[in-house]
C-alpha cells in the first residue's frame, strides 16, 4: 500500500514537473519573438465573441480588443506595465481614455500569458459570464480636458496612432459620491449638452454632484491563475467592466438623470 502511494506522489511530482517544463518552453519560444496573440471565445448571456488579446513579455504589455455586443461597445485596449498605464480607444465614440493601471485587479503580461497557457494545456479556450469573478470599475472623463498627445510615450504613442481620436484623463470615482442612472429620456438631451455647466432653477435649493451612469459600457474577459510553489493554482475567470459615466449637476430631488431642467451633464462625446 505505501508502494502504491508512493508511486502516485511521484507520478504526480512528474506530471507537475512536466507541466512547469513545458511552459518554461513555451514561454522561452514566445520570449524569443517577444509578441504573442491568442484568444478566448466568450459567452456573455446571449452574445457569443472572440476576445483577441496580445502580450509582449519583454516590454510588459497587453493588448485586447472586445467587439461590440450586448450593450458593450467596441474597445481597443492595450495596458502598458513598466509605465503603469493604460489606454483604451472607443471607436463608436471616437475617443481614447488614458489612467493609471489599477494593480489590484490588472494582470500583466507573464499572468496573462501563464494564465492562457494553463488553459490551453486543458483544452479550454472559453470563457461563460456564468462562471466568473466580476469587477466594475467606476471611471469618469472630462470632455473639456484634452491630454496632451506629446506627452505620450513608448507604447502609447505607438498604439494611440492606429485611432489618432482624442485622448482623455480617467479619473476614479470617490467611494462616497451619488451615482444615478441616466435614463432613456435623457440620452438624446444629455448628447446635446453643454460642455460647461451652467446655473440650475433648483427652487432656491442648492444643486448636488453626482455622476451619471449610462447605458453603454466596455469590458474584457481574462483568465488569472495564482502561482504557489511554481505551480499555477487557483485558476479562474475574470470579468473586468467599465459603465460609461459622466459628472452631472442635479437638483437635489433627483433620484435618476431623466429631467431635462432638472439636471445638466458634461457632453458624451457623440
Amino acid at each position: 500500500m505505501n508502494l502504491w502511494e508512493d508511486c502516485k506522489r511521484n507520478n504526480s511530482t512528474m506530471n507537475r514537473s512536466l507541466m512547469i517544463l513545458l511552459n518554461a518552453l513555451f514561454l522561452s519560444v514566445v520570449t524569443s519573438s517577444m509578441d504573442m496573440k491568442f484568444g478566448y471565445h466568450v459567452i456573455d448571456g446571449n452574445a457569443k465573441y472572440f476576445e483577441n488579446i496580445e502580450t509582449n513579455l519583454e516590454g510588459n504589455t497587453v493588448k485586447i480588443h472586445t467587439p461590440a455586443h450586448n450593450d458593450v461597445m467596441e474597445s481597443y485596449q492595450i495596458q502598458d506595465f513598466r509605465q503603469g498605464l493604460q489606454m483604451k480607444c472607443l471607436p463608436s465614440l471616437k475617443q481614447c481614455r488614458l489612467r493609471d493601471i489599477d494593480r489590484k485587479t490588472a494582470a500583466d503580461a507573464g499572468q496573462v500569458t501563464e494564465g492562457f497557457i494553463h488553459s490551453w494545456n486543458k483544452g479550454d479556450n472559453t470563457i461563460n459570464s456564468d462562471n466568473e469573478e466580476v469587477v466594475k470599475e467606476m471611471f469618469y472623463v472630462n470632455l473639456d480636458e484634452v491630454v496632451d498627445e506629446k506627452s505620450l510615450a513608448g507604447t502609447l504613442t505607438e498604439f494611440h496612432q492606429d485611432f489618432k481620436y482624442p485622448v482623455y484623463e480617467e479619473k476614479k470615482i470617490p467611494q462616497d459620491s451619488e451615482v444615478l442612472n441616466i435614463t432613456g429620456t435623457a440620452g438624446s438631451r444629455v448628447k446635446r449638452a453643454l460642455t460647461t455647466f451652467i446655473g440650475l432653477e433648483c427652487h432656491g435649493q442648492p444643486s448636488k454632484l453626482v455622476f451619471g451612469i449610462d447605458t453603454g459600457r466596455s469590458d474584457n474577459h481574462l483568465k488569472i491563475c495564482q502561482i504557489e510553489r511554481y505551480i499555477l493554482t487557483d485558476c479562474g475567470n475574470i470579468h473586468i467592466y467599465s459603465p460609461m459615466v459622466y459628472q452631472c449637476i442635479c437638483c437635489p430631488w433627483v433620484t435618476s438623470v431623466a429631467t431635462t431642467g432638472d439636471c445638466q451633464c458634461n457632453r458624451m462625446g457623440w
